[in-house]
């Protein structure tokens, strides 16, 4: 079982959802308009910016609650942040 969040870009043409986002063994599709969104928050302090990427992927109170648990189980939320801003920076 995969711990952490991830991203994953897709190659190839024609794919709605070119993210994907992996919350320990789970998934779920991001939209290049909500990498865009993200990328222009990178620079908030971190947990400012925990907030505003859980509301942008989480489309769902299920999938909010799943990236909060994933989040809390890797540790110090402000180390997180940081390695999330850069992770969506390179996408």
């Amino acid at each position: 079982m995969a711990n952490g969040i991830r991203f994953e870009r897709l190659t190839g043409k024609g794919h709605h959802y070119p993210v994907l986002l992996h919350i320990g063994s789970t998934y779920a599709p991001v939209t290049e308009a909500t990498v865009n969104e993200l990328k222009g928050q990178t620079l908030l302090p971190g947990e400012r910016f925990l907030e505003i990427f859980v509301e942008k992927v989480g489309y769902s109170n299920y999938l909010k609650e799943r990236i909060r648990a994933e989040l809390r189980k890797t540790g110090d939320p402000i180390t997180q942040a940081t390695v999330l801003q850069g992770i969506v920076r390179d996408l």
